[in-house]
């Protein structure tokens, strides 16, 4: 019996400032620490939902190794396949708010845990009858060795096994062109792709989201663009666009909201549900989870969702 979801990348734990309009570089109490990594986050919220998923990643032997691979535990995400690496410490973020709406990072990933993970950390013969594998651009811009721990999984899973894939990676650490190369045997691979807004223009080198989602849509690949408060747009290769409406709620925290969205599409998926139904499940996860701080506190339960849906 295989799983329904898989993910690799960078397990995290997050520290944030308490108050807004706190910058990175004064004095000013924080928060946390909070278990994160996109791809945990993602994992956790389907996990929680009722998904049979597992994590593939790297900790220290650590506080806060324990502190993210314990939550994924918790919410039922097999973590046998979560090494712990000597001598390294457990990945970390960093994160600040202002008033604006907009948000400062500082991440110590490349050179902490996270930065350990290769090839040899791919169990193929686990991975044989999952599935979906979900994919980010952040798990490939690591380093080499993790980019070449992504390419040697696409690369050798059968190819019944689908692949999703959330670009989330943005033009402040490479160049258009370094990112577009970096991603493009994953996309290649990808049936499903969960662009944010100014993704898919960035990857396809495109005017407008709408433009590069139907590029991609020409590929025979089905685009999920998630667009915040709004809601999301599907993007099928028949040519087809759904506009699904989001959900009103008070926002506390957002990070994460896209990941919970993603992790809570692909269990509506693999549950058979039309892609309709797909939307409007995963828009009221990714709500949901803006009403808590930390990225994973708000993902809901299966009864905490249907609930909330009705």
């Amino acid at each position: 019996m295989g799983y329904d979801i898989v993910t690799m990348g960078p397990l995290l734990c997050e520290v944030m400032r308490k108050e807004l309009d706190r910058p990175l570089d004064a004095p000013a109490d924080f928060t946390g620490p909070y278990p994160s990594g996109d791809p945990a986050i993602m994992l956790n919220a389907a996990a929680k939902l009722g998904a049979k998923c597992a994590m593939i990643g790297v900790v220290g032997d650590d506080g806060f190794g324990r502190c993210v691979t314990g939550r994924l535990k918790e919410s039922g995400a097999d973590i046998s396949m979560v090494r712990i690496q000597p001598g390294a410490s457990t990945g970390v973020a960093f994160v600040c708010y202002y008033s604006d709406g907009s948000r400062n990072f500082l991440f110590h990933v490349r050179d902490a845990a996270p930065g350990y993970l290769c090839p040899e950390d791919v169990q193929i013969d686990r991975l044989k009858d999952t599935k979906w594998v979900h994919l980010s651009g952040f798990t490939l811009s690591v380093n080499q060795s993790s980019a070449e721990a992504v390419y040697r999984l696409i690369r050798e899973l059968p190819q019944q096994v689908k692949i999703s894939f959330d670009p989330n990676l943005r033009p402040e650490a490479l160049s258009a062109e370094q990112i577009r190369d970096l991603c493009a045997p994953v996309i290649e691979r990808a049936q499903l792709i969960f662009p944010s807004k100014g993704d898919a223009a960035l990857f396809t080198g495109s005017a407008d989201d709408e433009t590069g989602c139907r590029i991609w849509t020409k590929q025979g690949k089905t685009v999920v663009l998630k667009c915040g408060e709004e809601g999301s747009r599907i993007y099928s290769p028949d040519g087809s666009v759904l506009a699904v409406p989001g959900f009103s709620v008070t926002e506390i925290d957002p990070t994460g909201a896209g990941d919970t969205f993603c992790g809570a599409f692909l269990t509506a998926l693999v549950e058979g549900k039309s892609l309709p139904e797909c939307g409007r499940f995963a828009n009221a996860a990714g709500a949901m989870s803006v009403r808590s701080q930390g990225p994973m506190e708000g993902a809901p339960s299966r009864d905490e969702l249907e609930t909330f849906l009705k």
